[in-house]
Formats: structure tokens, C-alpha cells, sequence
């Protein structure tokens, strides 16, 4: 086959998504050249499936193949690339930066477009808001004068980026949604825009806590990512997407892509695979596997990144001053920059809104189990303050509400209370957020329970079915503990062994031989206390009254294989 053929086939490939196919074809063409063409193709390729660390070799070497040919505008091309990936993939700003002036530097005066590819870049890694906009409306009107429509696309999505720092926020989400329409209904002419158009409409949602907007168009590029796969390539952009998950309820997906990011980033980007663990390490205090939570961010060590999430911990585990300490150390440490290594680049460097609402919220719910009730009040009037700057940002308004209630009810004012968990919980509840939603129900049926017990009772019921569906289950426990104290029965059945943790199952397999605490301390090289504290977990969680009651449970999970 011709070499123009391959060509062909592989540039034909990368723009109906085939990776694999795009990668064999400029592979091929590779073999008969070493053209800077083929090796820029076959480093696009890599990257969408995956390979960034080849991909970023493919691209250096198509820089130098083009300059050998004295192509400027190829060699530009490549430059631009790099210079992207190693901000937002690789966290590598001097790396960034050189590509950068190196693209500025080959640029003449006549070459529009090339400079405007520049004037973008620049954008991207300047951390002064005005510049940065200056920048991106000089690109702009370059790519709307030249007739680039790939340029047109990021240079307006990242336009909305900065108008929204800027406090603008309805012309700046105007921006983006218009970008995001744009690239998905194809104006573009690579997939490389609508990655970059979508991790600067998720760094909107992430400045204002606008999840529903993050997963409204998430949702809207299904179709695009049937063909191509998922558009939060960039380890950024895929953290940010996998908090979005991790919030709205869908746990099994924002695991994939946190695990996904975290093993991107690892080797090459620090700080933002500390954000991944960290939200990894969420996504199990959410679940209430406190152990493997603990694992998660003692094995990466960075307090600043985990400090919020071990509060979590500490509170969950009736430790609330280790709480209120922890919790104040993450408010203090400086979010401007992921543990300080990159710039401030699109998709989640800065600490948003919600991040210090959720602090916020969690430093209140300590103070208050510290008995500490007057620092608790003082908190929740931090966070009224951040609600009032938020616009139109209801989800910290939630948590303002929220913990205002928690305080009132502390102060034995239930009316108040009332008013102000029925707000959260409508809140919550449009925003589709499930485990809050749960959580502020509750809340509300213990400050119902005094008054109005039928309908406590149907809230905190409403709330335990939402909590064992998600498998929250340290919440669901607590759900169903206030529900017997009720007399109102709990879990009408017990709760699938499933959700008990592996050292759980364990001694639950052991339980049904019979094992003393003691025989399974030995069994397991444990203390007999930490076996007493398992078993009493294991009874709680599934519902049952004694050791008997687990082991005939046990017995009849068998094929299951909870016995040995």
C-alpha cells in the first residue's frame, strides 16, 4: 500500500476514534518514514489510548523531525502539544513553559494562527486573571479571523474560565456552555477539542460547585464518547470528573476514574495523584471502610492533601478534638496549587467553594461532638459568610443550611432546626446528591422525633433505603440503630454479608466453626480485643443479636463462601 494511502487510513482513523487502528496505521507508516507527520499521528494516538509517556516521546521526536525539514508550523504543532500535556497531564511547568517560549520563538511575525496557539498556551499557564483573559480574546479573535475552528472552541471555553474567576460568572458559563455545544456538535476538527473544551467546562463546575451542570453535559456527550471514548483525558480534568461521580452517587464509575487518574499520575504528577488517593480515600469514608480509607492516605503521606479526609475518620470513629484538629489543619494549608507543584491550570488546582463548605460543614459537626457548641455556632457563621459570596451556588448554600440546623438542634431550638433541614435537604435533593440527602434526613427525623414521630420515622426510613443502596455502610447502620431505638424495627431483613469488610468476612467465616475470640485472635495474629471489636461490627452491620444468630446466618452463605 502507498505510503499516501497509510497516511490516509491513519489520519482517517483518528477522526472516527479507532486508536488502535490510528496506532497500527502510523506504525506502518513509521517503518517507511520517519516523518514527523507519521510520528505526530502515532503520538496522538498513544495519548488517547493511554500511553502517555510514549506519546509524549512520539511528539519530542516529530519537533525534531521538523525542524531537520524546516516545517515551522509542524514543528510549532508539536510544541503546542507538548507544551499542554506536560501542564495538564504531567504537572511539569518548567517543561510547560519551555515548550511555550519554544513555540513563541519559532512563530514569525505573519504566522497568525501559530502565535494565537501561543497566546492560548500562555493563557493556560498564566495565574494572572486579567492577562490570562487578555490573551484568550487576542486568540479568539485571531482563530474567528483566520478560520480556525479548534482554536475557536478552547479559546472560548477557556474565556469562560477566566470570566468566572473574574466573578462573572453568567457570561462565563454563557462561554462555556457554548463551547461545550460547539465541539460536541463537531465545529472541531479533532477529538483534542472536546478534551479541552470539557476540562474547562468541569473547571467551571468546579470553581462554583456546579455539579449539576458537570454531569448534565457529561451525560450530553454520550454519543461522543461511544465513538471516541471518555473526553477527560487529562489527569486534571479526570480527577475533577471522578469528585463529580464520587459526589452524585455513582461510586463504581468515580473509583474506575479516580484509579484511572491515580495510576496516570503517579510517577510523573505528585500532587495531583495525591488528590486522586485523597478522593479515593473519600470514597471509602463515604462507603465506611475506615480501614481501607486509613491505608489509603497513610501510604501516600501528604497531611496538607489527606488532613480533610482523615477528619472524616477521626470523627467517624467518636475521636471529635482529633477531628476538630485535623479539619482546621486542612482550612489553614494553602489549596492554591496541588501540594504546591504545577500552576494553576484548568480542572481543580484551586480549592473550590465546595471544598471549604464541606470542610466547613464537617469542622462544625466536630465541634459540636467536642461539646464545644459556641465554636460550632461561630463555624457555621464562617460558612453562612462563604454561602453569601457563593452567587447562585446552592450546594454550599445546603451545607450552610445544614450545619446551621445542626447547631440549632444542639441548642435545643428545633423549630429552627426544622426550617433549616428541610431547606438542606431540598437543596440536597435537586442537586441529586444522595448520601448528603440521606445524612440531612436523618438529621431531621431526630429533631422530628420529638414531636411528630410517624413522620421521623418515614424520614429516617427514606433515609436507610437511599444508604444501603449506595452501600454507605457505617450510615446505614446508624440509620437503622435510630430506627430500633424507635421501636420502629431497622432493616426488616439482615443486610448482605457484602458489604462487610474482608477481615469481617473472615471472622465471620470463622464464627460459623465455632472459634472462640480467642482461637480466632490466634488464627489471625490479632489482639482478642480487636476480634471483639469485629465481631461487634459484624453483628451490628448485619442486623443479628448474637454470635449464634451469625453463624446460622454464616451457614446458610455457605456456597457463598463465608465458611472454610
Amino acid at each position: 500500500m502507498a505510503l499516501k494511502d497509510v497516511t490516509a487510513r491513519g489520519y482517517a482513523a483518528l477522526e472516527a476514534g479507532r486508536w488502535a487502528d490510528a496506532r497500527a496505521a502510523f506504525e506502518e507508516l513509521l517503518s517507511g518514514t520517519g516523518s514527523a507527520a507519521a510520528l505526530a499521528g502515532l503520538g496522538d494516538a498513544l495519548f488517547f489510548l493511554g500511553e502517555l509517556g510514549e506519546s509524549v516521546r512520539c511528539r519530542e521526536r516529530a519537533y525534531a523531525a521538523s525542524r531537520r525539514a524546516g516545517n515551522a508550523a509542524e514543528a510549532i504543532d508539536s510544541a503546542v502539544w507538548l507544551c499542554l500535556v506536560y501542564a495538564m497531564s504531567l504537572g511539569n511547568d518548567a517543561a510547560a513553559r519551555g515548550w511555550l517560549a519554544r513555540a513563541e520563538s519559532m512563530a514569525g511575525p505573519d504566522d497568525g494562527l501559530s502565535l494565537a496557539w501561543v497566546d492560548y498556551c500562555a493563557a493556560l499557564l498564566s495565574t494572572d486573571t486579567r492577562r490570562c483573559r487578555d490573551l484568550l480574546e487576542r486568540a479568539l479573535a485571531t482563530s474567528n479571523e483566520l478560520g480556525d475552528p479548534d482554536l475557536a472552541v478552547c479559546a472560548l471555553a477557556e474565556r469562560g474560565v477566566a470570566l468566572v474567576k473574574e466573578g462573572e460568572i453568567q457570561a462565563g458559563l454563557r462561554c462555556v456552555d457554548e463551547a461545550m455545544a460547539s465541539a460536541l456538535g463537531g465545529d472541531g476538527t479533532t477529538f483534542h477539542t472536546v478534551v479541552m473544551a470539557s476540562c474547562s467546562m468541569l473547571t467551571v463546575c468546579d470553581l462554583l460547585s456546579d455539579l449539576r451542570r458537570a454531569t448534565q453535559w457529561s451525560q450530553a456527550a454520550d454519543d461522543c464518547m461511544q465513538t471516541h471514548g471518555c473526553p477527560f483525558l487529562y489527569v486534571q480534568c479526570r480527577v475533577v470528573h471522578g469528585r463529580v461521580l464520587l459526589l452524585t452517587g455513582h461510586w463504581a464509575e468515580a473509583e474506575e476514574e479516580l484509579r484511572r487518574a491515580a495510576a496516570t499520575s503517579r510517577e510523573v504528577f505528585p500532587g495531583m495523584y495525591h488528590r486522586a488517593i485523597a478522593s479515593l480515600a473519600e470514597l471509602r469514608l463515604r462507603q465506611g471502610r475506615f480501614e481501607e480509607a486509613e491505608a489509603l492516605i497513610e501510604g501516600i503521606g501528604a497531611p496538607a492533601q489527606t488532613s480533610l479526609v482523615a477528619a472524616g475518620l477521626a470523627l467517624a470513629r467518636n475521636e471529635p478534638a482529633a477531628a476538630v484538629t485535623l479539619a482546621e489543619r486542612w482550612l489553614r494549608s494553602d489549596h492554591g496549587s496541588i501540594d504546591g507543584v504545577g500552576p494553576q491550570l484548568p480542572a481543580g488546582a484551586q480549592r473550590s467553594s465546595l471544598e471549604a463548605a464541606a470542610a466547613l460543614g464537617l469542622l462544625v459537626e466536630a465541634q459540636l461532638a467536642a461539646g464545644r457548641p459556641a465554636a460550632a455556632a461561630a463555624v457555621a457563621e464562617q460558612l453562612a459568610g462563604l454561602d453569601a459570596g457563593a452567587g447562585e451556588v446552592r450546594l454550599v448554600s445546603a451545607h450552610a443550611a445544614l450545619a446551621r440546623g445542626k447547631v440549632a438542634a444542639a441548642e435545643g431550638r428545633p423549630g429552627p432546626a426544622t426550617d433549616c433541614f428541610e431547606a438542606a435537604l431540598d437543596w440536597f435533593g435537586q442537586l441529586e446528591l444522595p448520601l448528603e440527602t440521606a445524612r440531612t434526613r436523618l438529621e431531621l427525623a431526630r429533631v422530628l422525633a420529638h414531636g411528630q414521630s410517624s413522620l421521623a420515622i418515614s424520614e429516617a426510613r427514606a433515609a436507610l433505603s437511599t444508604l444501603d443502596r449506595l452501600g454507605a455502610s457505617h450510615d446505614a447502620d446508624m440509620a437503622a440503630a435510630l430506627l430500633r431505638s424507635w421501636g420502629a424495627g431497622g432493616r426488616s431483613v439482615p443486610r448482605e454479608a457484602g458489604v462487610l469488610t474482608r477481615r469481617e468476612q473472615e471472622i465471620l467465616g470463622l464464627l460459623v466453626m465455632g472459634y472462640s475470640n480467642q482461637e480466632i485472635a490466634g488464627q489471625l495474629f490479632i489482639s482478642r480485643k480487636t476480634v471483639a471489636h469485629h465481631v461487634s461490627s459484624v453483628l451490628e452491620k448485619l442486623g443479628l443479636r448474637n454470635r449464634a444468630e451469625a453463624a446460622a446466618y454464616a451457614a446458610r452463605l455457605a456456597p457463598s463462601g463465608y465458611t472454610r
